[in-house]
């Protein structure tokens, strides 16, 4: 489904006007995480991949000379604190082409509309989540309308293993179902002189109080978890990268780093020890709710 743009300039403005106040939802989980909205001074985290995001919510700047590709956009509200953080960096935001997407959820798209606007960027996602994207995160086969975000148009789609290709800079995505229909691991190679690192962001492997058995909206999303586990276990990674900082243990790494350990963001195990720990959370869920009969709800 592909919506015009009048048609999503006019419900822009209107889902501006109705969510000036946020739903109750919305404000409390915002509320229950400040680090998602925190200021954090950006960084580099390799060669050309930099740090832009709120403390507690990764958003990744990747350079190149012919131009530069955003990854992620937080809550909505967090674009101008984004926005503040290339600039500090020396960067036009003009300069930036593309923006990516993780996943269909308010805490890694609510900025994407507005980060799209000032910019100038395409929107670049997954067939199956460019849908969700569309109409702002309403009918979620999890959360229903409880987190929407303002709709934006999604210039490109991809799918799994499909390469874009913007000048020598090659990213990759990689189709990771289950936290979303859609959910899209991000690799591309940083380098810092001639020492190139595969870097990997994993498209989010939790199942937060997710219906696991029985779900109609989504039959296959036990299948699909397994697919991604074996999926991510399997790529080449040497630093391990998550729309959520805390789940990859980004700052005590970034802090070792800061004490003088120049590579500790550097782990080839890194990728696999995150899935072990997914997976070991996710299997306890589904047990659960195997021995509970169906759902946690």
């Amino acid at each position: 489904m592909r919506l015009s743009t009048a048609w999503i300039l006019a419900t822009g403005l209107l889902v501006q006007g109705a969510y000036a106040q946020p739903p109750a939802s919305e404000q409390k989980n915002i509320a229950d995480n400040p680090s998602w909205t925190a200021p954090q001074k950006p960084f580099r985290v390799y060669g050309s991949t930099w740090y832009v995001g709120p403390h507690g919510l990764t958003v990744l700047l990747v350079t190149a000379p012919t131009g530069d590709v955003l990854i992620d956009g937080g809550v909505p509200g967090d674009a101008a604190l984004i926005e503040a953080n290339i600039r500090d960096l020396g960067i036009d935001l003009r300069d930036i082409k593309w923006i990516l997407n993780s996943h269909a959820h308010f805490d890694h798209a609510g900025g994407l509309a507005q980060l799209a606007h000032d910019t100038g960027a395409q929107v670049i996602a997954s067939a199956a989540d460019a849908v969700l994207l569309e109409r702002g995160g309403h009918a979620d086969p999890e959360y229903g309308d409880r987190f929407p975000f303002s709709p934006l148009q999604v210039s490109r789609t991809v799918t799994d293993g499909e390469s874009l290709h913007l000048g020598d800079l090659v990213l990759t995505a990689h189709s990771t179902p289950g936290h979303t229909k859609g959910n899209t691991t991000w690799t591309w190679k940083s380098c810092d002189g001639k020492r190139c690192l595969h870097m990997v962001d994993v498209g989010s492997l939790s199942a937060p109080g997710y219906r696991l058995i029985g779900n109609p909206k989504y039959p296959d999303i036990v299948k699909d978890f397994e697919y991604s586990f074996a999926m991510v276990a399997a790529l080449p990674c040497d630093i391990v990268l998550n729309p959520h900082p805390a789940a990859v243990n980004l700052w005590a790494r970034v802090a070792r780093r800061e004490k003088g350990d120049a590579d500790a963001l550097v782990d080839p195990a890194g990728c696999r020890a995150y899935v072990k720990a997914a997976r070991a959370s996710f299997e306890a869920q589904l047990a659960k709710q195997r021995a509970g009969g169906g759902s946690e709800k």
